[in-house]
């Protein structure tokens, strides 16, 4: 998806050249473009959570079970997502001073964001933590192929942040905004690095297995659900065990013969 969005952001930029004096896709352009990022760091959300899974023997960080996580986060991405569409679409659409409360609530969703991304990496570190004091699953050692890419484009998203921020700083009205260079070299190149790194070392090339990702929720019922059914089977076998074991003991013959139904 933030590929998908990264490339249509930049194809509707290219078309909106052809014709600089009429508005064609420049708003959809920038909205793509501001928002793709976002794409990106769902994923690493969701990835995090999968490495916690698959190689902490109780799956859980910092008291948060790894099912947990990727939810938790994209919840605060879906937040930081909502603010930031909003600053968007204000600051494509509107006078002088919605544009530039759109500009300021766009910034306040990215740093936002980036807020998010501060506690996600406290997480990564006591991951990290425990790798390195060997607390993993025996026999998954790969860690690494998959944590030092996490590093990177976090880095990388947050570069573009940084970039961000300042871009809108003093209303939009920043250095930044009178060259387009540094929109391909601030933004785009990061999310290019970041979306390359992840294709480099997928994250199905190292988690295999049963345990390479949690279990869906509707499966997590059915698991339960044939749980109860085969404590229930088994009471009950225990409970047909116990009749017979009554029925044929010693002392329920005496019984039987002293009732004089014998």
């Amino acid at each position: 998806m933030a590929t998908a969005w990264e490339f249509i952001g930049f194809v509707c930029r290219t078309i909106s050249t052809f014709n600089q004096l009429v508005d064609t896709v420049t708003s959809e352009a920038v909205l793509f473009v501001l928002l793709a990022p976002l794409w990106l760091n769902a994923f690493d959300y969701i990835v995090f959570g999968r490495m916690i899974y698959y190689y902490i023997p109780d799956k859980k960080i910092a008291g948060i079970k790894a099912e947990k996580i990727a939810t938790i986060f994209v919840l605060m991405d879906i937040l930081a997502f909502i603010i930031q569409v909003a600053g968007g679409v204000m600051s494509e659409n509107g006078g002088n001073s919605l544009i530039t409360i759109g500009l300021n609530l766009y910034s306040g969703g990215v740093a936002l964001q980036q807020i998010f991304i501060l506690c996600f990496i406290s997480l990564i570190i006591i991951f990290h933590r425990k790798m390195l004091r060997g607390e993993v699953v025996q026999g998954r050692h790969d860690w690494k192929r998959l944590l030092y890419p996490l590093y990177a484009t976090l880095l990388l998203i947050t570069l573009r942040i940084i970039y961000r921020i300042i871009e809108f700083a003093n209303g939009g009205l920043a250095v930044l905004n009178d060259n387009e260079v540094f929109i391909y070299i601030l933004d785009a190149t990061p999310m290019l690095f970041g979306m390359v790194i992840w294709n480099i070392w997928h994250p199905g090339r190292t988690l295999v297995g049963p345990d390479s990702e949690p279990p869906k929720v509707l499966s997590r019922r059915v698991i339960k659900s044939n749980a109860r059914r085969a404590i229930r089977r088994e009471e009950h076998e225990a409970r047909k065990e116990r009749r017979a074991a009554v029925k044929g003991s010693p002392s329920s013959i005496i019984m039987y013969r002293s009732d004089g139904t014998n």
